[in-house]
């Protein structure tokens, strides 16, 4: 294998960059998700306000490379709103509120991203 001028220094800045990059991704991943909930808390069908009050998102896996932000309830009726039964209606609240800040989520990422990456 042929060795290339400057490849220690190559290495070197890839390395800083994919740490800085890590924690830029996910900051935003926390963004994302704080956005998500926001706006599901705004959707949530309220009767005593529990399942509003209890949303919420969760980090998992950070400084690794499968960083994951889960929003979501720990109600247990919580699914039962958002999908319905057999008996009931569903009334989502959360998806929606997912995809309808898709673009604002991928921006925050690729920004993220650039911001991380130095470009």
């Amino acid at each position: 294998m042929a060795n290339i001028e400057g490849e220690e220094k190559v290495i070197a800045r890839l390395k800083v960059i994919s740490v800085t990059a890590k924690n830029d991704i996910e900051q935003a991943l926390i963004n994302s998700a704080l956005i998500v909930e926001r706006d599901a808390k705004i959707k949530v069908p309220v009767d005593t306000g529990r399942l509003r009050s209890s949303l919420s998102h969760e980090t998992e896996n950070f400084g690794t490379d499968n960083p994951t932000v889960t929003v979501g309830t720990n109600v247990e009726y919580g699914p039962y709103v958002e999908f319905g039964t057999s008996r009931q209606s569903a009334k989502p609240y959360l998806y929606p509120a997912l995809i309808e800040n898709k673009a604002k989520i991928l921006k925050e990422i690729a920004a993220a991203f650039r911001k991380g990456c130095g470009l």
